[in-house]
């Protein structure tokens, strides 16, 4: 049994009900309608809960394993399992442009995607942040740090920042 319950009546609630997100998805920049947005949540709530809540308290009491010799990070079997899972779900494909093989979504949906893969496992979605740094390259980067910004979509190469740590930096 999962720690995580995604209160996904709440978020498509505010969603749909309270913002009327769905007179703007489907039209301009989002491309996202308001059905594949509704049928997306219901996908992302059952990942987070079933697979990326599975490794949170195990990668929480195990956390990475930093090797000095060979400067290499040996993560713990169940987070990479959860993180492989969400990498194969391409839900992070949400947050790039779609030149860029992004999904063409709003903002407001792609918080509420972010709502639920911080709430069952904040560690995935942290690593996960590798794209959404290309999309920084792709908007202010030269010609080749674009390029390097397509190489971390392309190659879907995990990234974290993590500057409020104490250890961090």
């Amino acid at each position: 049994m999962s720690h995580y319950r995604a209160n996904l009546r709440d978020i498509e609630f505010n969603l749909f009900e309270v913002f009327g997100a769905a007179d703007r998805l489907g039209t301009g920049p989002f491309t996202v309608d308001a059905e594949t947005a509704k049928d997306a949540l219901g996908e992302i709530e059952r990942l987070s809960v079933d697979v990326l809540a599975e490794s949170y308290l195990s990668s929480d009491r195990n956390p990475p394993v930093y090797d000095p010799a060979t400067c290499t990070v040996t993560m713990p079997e169940d987070f990479k399992k959860s993180f492989r899972a969400l990498m194969d779900s391409e839900w992070w494909r949400l947050d790039l442009p779609e030149h860029m093989g992004g999904a063409g979504s709003s903002p407001s949906l792609r918080w509420a995607a972010a709502e639920m893969f911080l709430g069952s496992n904040p560690g995935t979605f942290l690593y996960m942040s590798g794209p959404g740094f290309a999309t920084i390259l792709d908007k202010i980067g030269n010609d080749d740090q674009k390029r390097w910004g397509q190489l971390i979509v392309d190659k879907e190469w995990g990234a974290t920042m993590v500057l409020t740590e104490p250890d961090a930096g």
